[in-house]
């Protein structure tokens, strides 16, 4: 079995192998024959492609990295996450180190920057992205949810990497927090890409699938009603952009919809239609003239006041656009719900246009990993203080 398909390998978090000389940028849906230098590559150019033979080679060595603190667990705790050091070259990487006695499947391995087995152990040397990935943003500097400027610049990405995917009928099925990662200038990488199948059965497309993903599980509270029904009419790439929307409300709102709730009482709630929104002071008003009141019960597991305080939520107002376009990416019938496409061309993502700022400025004054590491001998110590302060829990994981 390859690596790319065992749940506890390395998922293509950058690309996807269209051939064997052709790699595929998945945030902007253009193919390359060769990678290039990064002084190279224009700033829309995705942040991963670093394979190219004039630049650094990362030795398939544990003596070659300093392995320094965890960023958090992957595919439930099979595996762990380090920041690391790079000694030759004196880079900063991810580390993705597996537990081989912990993972049942057999699997080859592939070439990332660097992967190699020491012990039973495997090591898996990959680009470290200073923000992580969004959820763990959220989880530790936004509590209250993102701002919207930052919200819009996010999800364009992530719905620029679905068109592609989508464009050769592919299904992501897992597009969550957890699986949007973001670099050190902004750019941000659509990853957890095990979970994805394609709609193309041999050489014939289909309309839909039926088959209910692996280790799904871990992804009910952001799978679109089809998918969890399981009947016979299947679903679509559609079934990706209620996942888009469950995710809004997740990095909008400071918490993930559907949150501590039954299985089978969430899938009776989205069959029913009763879906997650944007908290503002639009639809919660406030319940206390002190702001730290009762929790409202949003009806959809969890409380309106669980992440957010009644006056956080009387002091902020979403745009209408931002309302509409959760309205409409969690729209019940497959067949009236827009596309990823169509979804580029709304109001929320045009407005992004007019925005005067980067991503990076909107989520100001969090500072990237990699930036808090450039001042010397004192980087692990930094790293320690940084990363406890951030208080990683298990619902903090770069599941990817």
């Amino acid at each position: 079995m390859s690596c790319l398909d065992c749940p506890c390998a390395c998922s293509r978090i950058a690309s996807l192998a269209v051939s064997p000389d052709v790699r595929v940028d998945v945030r902007l849906g253009h193919t390359d024959t060769a990678y290039q230098p990064l002084s190279r590559i224009k700033s829309e150019s995705f942040a991963l492609e670093l394979r190219s033979p004039s630049m650094v080679s990362f030795e398939a060595s544990t003596e070659s990295y300093d392995v320094w603190s965890p960023l958090g667990s992957v595919c439930g705790g099979k595996g762990t996450v380090w920041v690391a050091r790079h000694k030759p070259s004196n880079n900063h990487v991810a580390l993705k180190i597996y537990e081989l006695d912990k993972c049942e499947d057999e699997f080859e391995l592939i070439q990332y920057m660097a992967s190699f087995t020491f012990s039973q152990q495997l090591w898996i040397v990959m680009p470290l992205l200073g923000y992580t990935s969004a959820s763990r943003l959220v989880a530790t500097h936004f509590a209250e949810g993102l701002p919207e400027s930052a919200l819009a610049l996010v999800i364009k990405d992530v719905l620029h990497g679905l068109s592609y995917l989508h464009s050769k009928r592919i299904i992501h099925r897992a597009v969550r927090g957890s699986h949007i990662l973001i670099d050190s200038i902004g750019r941000v990488a659509l990853s957890g890409l095990r979970h994805s199948t394609s709609i193309v059965d041999s050489t014939r497309w289909q309309k839909t699938v039926h088959c209910y993903p692996r280790q799904a599980r871990c992804n009910l509270n952001w799978a679109s009603p089809e998918l969890l029904a399981q009947d016979l009419h299947g679903y679509s790439e559609k079934s990706d952009v209620y996942s888009v929307g469950i995710v809004m409300c997740e990095l909008g709102n400071g918490e993930v919809p559907y949150r501590g709730i039954p299985s089978t009482l969430m899938l009776l709630e989205k069959l029913e239609d009763r879906v997650p929104y944007l908290y503002d002071a639009s639809n919660c008003p406030q319940n206390a003239e002190n702001g730290q009141g009762m929790a409202t019960d949003s009806g959809v597991g969890g409380s309106v006041g669980d992440n957010l305080t009644s006056m956080a939520i009387s002091q902020r107002l979403f745009s209408s656009a931002a309302h509409t376009f959760v309205a409409q990416a969690l729209e019940r019938i497959a067949e009236h719900r827009p596309s990823a496409d169509d979804l580029l061309h709304h109001q929320f993502i045009r407005q992004t246009r007019k925005l005067n700022g980067t991503l990076p400025q909107f989520l100001h004054p969090v500072v990237p990993l990699s930036q808090q590491t450039e001042i010397g001998d004192t980087i692990p110590d930094l790293l320690e203080r940084t990363l406890e302060q951030t208080s990683l829990n298990d619902d903090v994981a770069w599941d990817f």
